[in-house]
């Protein structure tokens, strides 16, 4: 089996878990933090009340497109697998709102070029087997002038940083003291761990790697906040992945 499809295959199963972890995003304050945090990267030629196309790369259970929608712009999001387009379908649905959903593969996108405003990302780079044919099928889809935002964090670097591996040990015995659980609860967590160890992205220093990427490929302007766990997560967030924190990376094409 192809790495692809095996990703594919993982997050397939994945699904369910994830759409419970949206549902409480969306009654906390995470709903409105995430929003702020995309719409005040927004291209510098939006106009005042404009709506803007966005593109939201491997969607899982719809949460941006549920409060980017809600705000009032044009969402399109995709996903690889099909059980996450199902839950994002259900959960907008819910919500009273629309977006357009689609299955399909992020490294090789089924729109025109100069197509969206921005194209936005959370907790997929690392998932990726190409990530750099990604990151170059994104800039393509952007306008001149839009931008691209990446929220990911270094999920699995500690398998091959010493110093990160005892940190992560540590803390992962004082949860499962603490609340009798893992710091992530999958489905399936042996083949996670299995792919950790195997991805593309688990033994690279990011955001600089994703910086480099994106200068090479084009992006006129390239930003990063090396962490942004302290608007996005709530405590109980921090305390479990306090080790890996959320950083946000993006261009402008």
């Amino acid at each position: 089996m192809d790495m692809n499809k095996r990703i594919k295959n993982y997050w397939e199963g994945e699904a369910a878990v994830y759409s419970e972890g949206i549902e409480e995003e969306l009654i906390g304050f995470q709903r409105k933090a995430w929003r702020e945090i995309i719409l005040e990267n927004s291209p510098d030629y939006l106009k005042e009340n404009e709506a803007l196309n966005i593109l939201d790369i491997g969607t899982g259970p719809g949460f941006f497109p549920i409060i980017l929608s809600e705000a009032g712009h044009n969402v399109t999001a995709i996903d690889i697998t099909e059980n996450m387009i199902r839950y994002a379908k259900e959960n907008l649905k819910k919500e009273g709102l629309t977006a357009q959903l689609q299955t399909m593969n992020s490294q090789s996108l089924d729109f025109k070029d100069n197509t969206f405003d921005m194209a936005i990302c959370r907790n997929i780079t690392w998932t990726l087997d190409d990530p750099y044919s990604a990151y170059q099928e994104w800039f393509r889809v952007l306008k001149p002038g839009g931008k691209l935002l990446i929220f990911d964090a270094c999920w699995y670097l500690y398998l091959f940083d010493e110093e990160l591996k005892k940190k992560h040990e540590e803390n992962q015995k004082r949860i499962k003291e603490k609340y009798l659980r893992d710091i992530h609860e999958h489905k399936d967590p042996e083949e996670g761990d299995a792919l950790g160890k195997s991805l593309f992205m688990s033994d690279k220093y990011r955001p600089q790697w994703d910086l480099k990427a994106l200068i090479e490929i084009g992006f006129s302007k390239v930003f990063a906040t090396v962490d942004i766990t302290k608007r996005v997560w709530d405590d109980f967030g921090r305390e479990l992945n306090g080790d890996t924190p959320q950083f946000m990376v993006g261009g402008e094409k």
